[in-house]
């Protein structure tokens, strides 16, 4: 007789994101960087703020978009500039003014002098896909370009139709507002360089956020366009928060939403953000806490339902939790995470058949959820339904085939149906993977 187990829920460190399957690491391909970098560096700048004295005040990059010379780059890369100069190749222009200014999303458009400039090709952030091969060029310090490359490693939705892209290659102070690229020579992006802890983890503004700008005519000077520090608005400390908690830092995390929330007030994503930094460093009553304050301000935003439904799951208050999880799903039926969420908690409360139900509905949404088959195992395993726990440990296994738990979970199932041979596999795979857990499995096998 199986004894029976508990299964945790997911409450994501990296702000309302899921992994449907196996992130797919594409191999490293240094012909697409080299020709990206080749072919669009000439068309990536440095941009230089100067205050009243004339005097640097910030340095970053930028990319040219149109021929005529309008620029893309971060505002918080000009907030307060006075003047801006622009570096492109070896010569040094003057700027006639800025185009469009987006603070909230960390964006300027800035209008150079002159004509014929070389300029990248813009792509569309919305057809990005988590996996893919993406490349950064920037000049770090104002020094001389240098591309770095690494994956898309997730899309982050902070707002109701607003997203960010989340990647792994390497920004540097200097290289905010450089262009992003896709392996196709498409600019996607927009780097930001937020927080020196997660060089290897950053962000960048969709580039489609910036193509309202590129429509504009009338100019406006750097002095009234930039007069605005972007240090003390709310959503440069969003940004940092999302940084802090990308990198684990979830106090420092909080304390960055706690910063923006003092700012602005009514933002009902910045709530949603420090509710999960509170859950990840186990202060559930202060989640629950400013996740009602954000549902107050957006009392149908099923996301913040979802989270909060998931905290009161974790506080063992299960009927909040499921009424929560419930209204988001009805809000928002074909979200993998909430009915994933919704079958662990049925499963605390030993409703198997109704946790059943939920896992093989986040199946149906995301067949390539490996966690959600391994669920179904587990689930089916206290049912001592062992021929369908092993049918569905062995989807998991496909799914991630170094993951120790679900060998840990079909090695059991064979036990259970009484076929040492697979049993024994399991154990010698589990040998390499996670020792302790073969060895709860050998006891098992000769018990």
């Amino acid at each position: 007789m199986s004894t029976r187990l508990s299964y945790p829920l997911t409450m994501s460190t990296l702000f309302f994101s899921i992994i449907l399957g196996i992130l797919i690491i594409p191999s490293p391909c240094r012909g697409d960087a080299e020709k990206i970098f080749k072919v669009n560096s000439p068309a990536v700048v440095v941009v230089a703020s100067i205050d009243r004295e004339g005097k640097p005040t910030g340095i970053g990059s930028g990319f040219i978009a149109r021929e005529d010379g309008v620029i893309i780059t971060n505002y918080h890369v000009v907030s307060m500039a006075a003047d801006i100069k622009i570096k492109i190749g070896q010569r040094t222009k003057n700027v006639e003014g800025l185009l469009h200014v987006d603070i909230e999303n960390d964006i300027a458009v800035i209008k150079v002098e002159g004509d014929n400039y070389p300029r990248v090709t813009l792509g569309d952030a919305s057809k990005a896909l988590v996996g893919e091969k993406v490349y950064v060029i920037g000049s770090p310090q104002g020094l001389e370009n240098t591309i770095s490359e690494g994956i898309l490693s997730g899309i982050r939705e902070i707002d109701q139709g607003k997203k960010i892209l989340q990647m792994t290659a390497a920004i540097s102070p200097g290289s905010s507002g450089g262009p992003v690229f896709n392996s196709r020579g498409e600019v996607i992006g927009i780097a930001t360089f937020l927080i020196a802890e997660t060089q290897n983890l950053n962000f960048a503004m969709p580039v489609n956020l910036a193509m309202a700008g590129l429509s504009k005519k009338q100019l406006v000077s750097p002095q009234e366009a930039c007069k605005l520090d972007f240090n003390e608005t709310a959503s440069c400390w969003l940004y940092q928060g999302l940084a802090y908690g990308s990198a684990g830092q979830h106090d420092r995390a909080a304390d960055a939403f706690k910063r923006s929330l003092s700012i602005d007030s009514k933002k009902a994503e910045t709530y949603v953000n420090l509710g999960i930094s509170y859950a990840n460093m186990g202060k559930y009553q202060e989640a629950i806490d400013v996740l009602n304050q954000a549902v107050a301000i957006e009392p149908n935003r099923a996301e913040t339902l979802s989270k909060l439904g998931t905290v009161y799951s974790q506080m063992e208050k299960y009927d909040e939790a499921i009424r929560n999880l419930k209204k988001s799903i009805d809000l928002k039926p074909d979200d993998p995470l909430t009915h994933f969420n919704l079958a662990v908690t049925y499963e605390k409360i030993n409703q198997y058949e109704k946790a059943i139900e939920s896992a093989q509905e986040t199946i149906r949404l995301a067949p390539d959820f490996p966690d959600a088959h391994g669920f179904l195992g587990f689930t089916y395993t206290n049912l001592n339904m062992y021929a369908e726990a092993a049918v569905a440990y062995k989807s998991a296994i496909r799914l991630n085939p170094d993951d120790p738990r679900m060998h840990l979970g079909l090695g059991k199932a064979y036990v259970n149906l009484g076929d040492r041979p697979l049993a024994l596999d399991e154990y010698k795979i589990l040998m390499k993977l996670n020792p302790d857990m073969a060895n709860t499995l050998f006891d098992l096998i000769y018990k």
